[in-house]
């Protein structure tokens, strides 16, 4: 039996990038935009952004810089709300 690498254990879903996938999801709900109209503008399968709203896949920081475009709003709105220290 082969041992898992550091890489690639499964850690679980991190809280802060739940929250902003969440975020990302409330927003573009606000504004009214499908996920495949939002998904064309950023130059990615719907699919994607689907897994990016349910976390389950992280968001890139050059991607939440499109996103916050996208969405108009600034990056740091994608943080806004989280309790407590990081």
């Amino acid at each position: 039996m082969q041992a898992k690498s550091a890489g690639h254990q499964n850690r679980g879903l991190d809280p802060i990038d739940i929250h902003v996938a969440m975020r990302v999801r409330e927003r573009r709900i606000e504004l009214g935009i499908t996920q495949p109209k939002l998904a064309a503008e950023l130059g990615i399968t719907f699919q994607n952004l689907y897994k990016y709203e349910k976390a389950k896949i992280r968001i890139s920081a050059g991607r939440l810089y499109r996103l916050s475009k996208a969405l108009d709003v600034p990056v740091a709105f994608f943080f806004e709300g989280l309790a407590g220290p990081i």
